[in-house]
């Protein structure tokens, strides 16, 4: 039998931007390798390959364990390639995500590392930055205390009255969540956080208003925020927000009015002087009670509780019919935070000295 042979030429060389996937214990080092080439074509491949990888939590761990998070934290805030940083703060993005991921940020000290990225000509790369580090702080006392130490806080308000208005959003809830901590809290107080975000309740987008009530609301377990919220007339302006045409704006003004009317200087605010007929906030906040969305009602029976104690709104709550109908069929809703707070509420409107 002849057996025919033929004989093939040399195979062509692989190009070197290709990322050839590895498996096993290998294919996590090689990739982290491969992120580091001084060749730009093969770090920006291997980082889109990263953003990929980075969906399965086997290979995040993987990569934290071959050291991926400090390679990440100096491209996001030191290399010179735009594509670069913007891969890589996308991948960072990605690895907060994970339990893990956050854990290796944490102790990669990324908060302080990356934070000049922040200011970076690229909006995709603040972005990212942005995204992660919220990702990393949320629900975690040890995030938001990193950001803290790094001197995050002052450096949010003036983020969030200067930034493109796409990212003010990103900047407010990275603020809110260094308010958790004592030391964030009273550094944003010391850098006019109230007045920012003052500021930023009038602006025309939606996602900006949402957050700065959002924001306000937490400064406002303060007290000197209280009034340094009533001082620059944010109760004016939150009123105007509950007859917002988005629930989730006026669900935060509601939020933010029920912290500052716990004073009485909150509940004055709410009742301008010399009132003559109907007082405008009392009428909003019982239009509200038809809301449907249960944290807007909590949020407005808790401020009927607040501002019953004046004796002008009390009377024009008691007067209506509409208040005291919503009031009781509130009291026997199904939802237990409701019927709680709507018991109190329809107390404090009944109430007779």
């Amino acid at each position: 039998m002849i057996i025919l042979h033929e004989v093939k030429g040399v195979a062509a060389a692989m190009d070197e931007k290709h990322i050839t996937p590895a498996f096993g214990v290998g294919m996590c080092p090689k990739l982290v390798g491969e992120v580091q080439s001084a060749k730009r074509a093969v770090r920006v491949n291997a980082l889109f390959v990263l953003c990929d990888e980075f969906k399965n939590p086997g290979s995040v761990l993987g990569c934290v364990e071959a050291g991926i998070v400090g390679v990440l934290n100096d491209q996001v805030s030191s290399d010179s390639d735009p594509l670069t940083r913007q891969r890589a703060s996308k991948a960072l993005e990605i690895c907060a995500r994970d339990a893990n991921g956050c854990r290796a940020m944490l102790a990669a000290n990324t908060a302080q590392v990356v934070a000049p990225a922040l200011n970076d000509d690229e909006n995709d790369v603040r972005l990212h930055v942005y995204e992660a580090l919220i990702e990393m702080s949320t629900g975690s006392i040890r995030g938001v205390r990193a950001l803290v130490a790094s001197n995050y806080p002052a450096m949010l308000v003036s983020k969030a009255a200067n930034e493109v208005v796409a990212m003010q959003p990103l900047a407010l809830k990275l603020l809110r969540n260094c308010l958790y901590d004592d030391q964030g809290l009273e550094d944003a107080l010391g850098h006019s956080a109230v007045e920012t975000c003052i500021t930023l309740l009038g602006s025309f987008d939606t996602s900006v208003r949402h957050e700065a009530a959002n924001t306000l609301s937490t400064l406002c377990f303060a007290e000197m925020a209280k009034m340094s919220a009533i001082q620059g007339d944010a109760v004016t302006v939150l009123i105007t927000l509950l007859r917002d045409s988005e629930q989730h704006v006026r669900c935060a003004a509601t939020g933010a009015l029920m912290a500052i009317t716990t004073t009485d200087e909150g509940k004055r605010a709410m009742v301008p002087p010399l009132t003559d007929g109907e007082i405008e906030s009392v009428s909003l906040l019982i239009l509200l009670l038809h809301e449907t969305h249960d944290l807007l009602i909590t949020n407005t029976l808790k401020c009927i509780s607040n501002v019953a104690v004046h004796p002008l709104a009390r009377e024009q709550m008691k007067n209506s019919k509409e208040c005291l109908e919503s009031l009781s069929q509130f009291c026997v809703s199904d939802h237990p935070l409701i019927a709680k707070h709507a018991i109190i509420a329809k107390k404090a409107v009944l109430w007779r000295p």
